[in-house]
């Protein structure tokens, strides 16, 4: 892999993992389109993520902070426990919980689904999620966030596992569902996917040991994916607040559209 295919996938990795079209899946339609060959290697996806992970990180360090703290205060302090900062980490765990079951136990039967066709239907289907998500809300407050609505988040992560289904796409209308503000709702899922992708990254970094890919190529690729999902994160934030979350769904239904008719054709 040359330096500029790693760059691209980075940038790719970046750019669709905060918004909602599909980091996974564009990884697949990039690999398909620039003739790259498949399946996409796995140091690909933990490298990539790895840079997004530390772009939540940094663009949510307030948050972050705060649930790790109230987490740890919560432990041993009573009154702690009342602050929205406890109820904030207990919704971040119990929301990661149900994505850790599916993922594990759903994973390895959803990776044959890692090619254009299977991805352009899942695409169109995340274009439906984001079309008929409602903008009104009324919980404005993570004290009114219940642990429900946590495990609804989760499970509409999980499913994310399909390539094609977005991660961030699903989880926020999940918790526009369930009434909540549109930017809480992004904070809290992203809150939950740095649970989760940490978790992933920990678990994955043996196979780095035996990736085929040199120093340059992993880092040129982490650093195009951090500093794209930086920029993707806040686009995403305003987005939301200017409520066109549902206009990513023509984009996707074009591109899958374009590769349905172009697998067709050849």
């Amino acid at each position: 892999m040359s330096i500029l295919q790693a760059i691209v996938l980075g940038i790719v990795q970046g750019l669709t993992e905060f918004l909602p079209v599909s980091s996974s899946g564009h990884l697949v339609l990039a690999n398909y389109y620039f003739g790259w060959g498949f399946p996409v290697p796995i140091e690909v996806d933990i490298i990539t993520n790895t840079g997004t992970l530390l772009a939540v990180l940094i663009s949510l360090h307030k948050d972050v902070y705060k649930a790790a703290t109230g987490f740890f205060k919560g432990l041993v302090s009573k009154k702690a426990r009342q602050e929205p900062s406890w109820h904030l980490a207990l919704l971040v765990i119990i929301g990661s919980l149900p994505t850790a079951i599916i993922g594990l136990l759903l994973k390895p039967y959803f990776e044959s689904l890692n090619t254009p066709f299977y991805v352009s239907i899942a695409l169109i289907i995340t274009g439906f999620i984001l079309w008929f998500a409602p903008k009104s809300a009324s919980k404005t407050q993570i004290k009114e966030i219940s642990f429900k609505d946590a495990v609804l988040g989760g499970i509409a992560q999980g499913l994310a596992v399909i390539p094609g289904i977005s991660r961030s796409g699903s989880t926020i209308t999940a918790m526009l569902w369930r009434n909540i503000n549109p930017e809480l709702a992004a904070r809290f899922s992203f809150l939950m996917y740095l649970v989760v992708s940490l978790g992933v990254t920990i678990m994955s970094a043996s196979d780095l040991k035996e990736a085929q890919l040199g120093l340059g190529v992993l880092f040129a690729m982490f650093l195009a994916s951090f500093i794209t999902g930086f920029f993707a994160l806040k686009l995403l934030f305003y987005i939301l607040k200017k409520g066109r979350f549902k206009y990513f769904a023509p984009y996707l239904w074009l591109i899958a559209t374009i590769t349905l008719v172009k697998l067709s054709i050849f």
